[in-house]
């Protein structure tokens, strides 16, 4: 369901290149969410983890014009985790995702959208 690269560069600097790297295919990142240090106040220890919210006005606006109960998907999530030492950038597969949730009407956006998503990871990957 998620499409995992490995990333082989310092924690911070995976975030940085995401928030370029998404204004490059023309998003933005809306918020970053540290979950492992919400979950550290709480007095829970989990490695790094991140939830990167981007969003595509274009592609938003066309979802929400089909259904605006379709705005439960946005904006797209990108993982940033730490596992066993090493670092993971993932994304759900928003096709794949759509089709679950029998939303056919934006398989064809979320193909274009799956296609930009992928395309930040292995970029920042290398």
């Amino acid at each position: 369901m998620n499409f995992t690269v490995q990333v082989n560069k310092p924690f911070e600097q995976i975030l940085k290149e995401i928030e370029a790297l998404a204004e490059k295919h023309a998003f933005r990142v809306q918020h970053i969410h540290y979950v492992s240090d919400v979950l550290k106040e709480k007095g829970f220890e989990i490695e790094k983890y991140c939830i990167v919210e981007v969003c595509n006005p274009k592609f938003a606006h066309l979802v929400l014009s089909k259904d605006k109960n379709y705005g439960s998907i946005l904006p797209c999530k990108i993982l940033v985790y730490e596992k066993e030492g090493n670092n993971f950038v993932s994304s759900p597969n928003p096709v794949e995702m759509v089709e679950k949730l029998g939303m056919q009407e934006i398989v064809e956006i979320a193909k274009q959208v799956e296609k930009i998503i992928r395309d930040i990871i292995v970029e920042v990957s290398r």
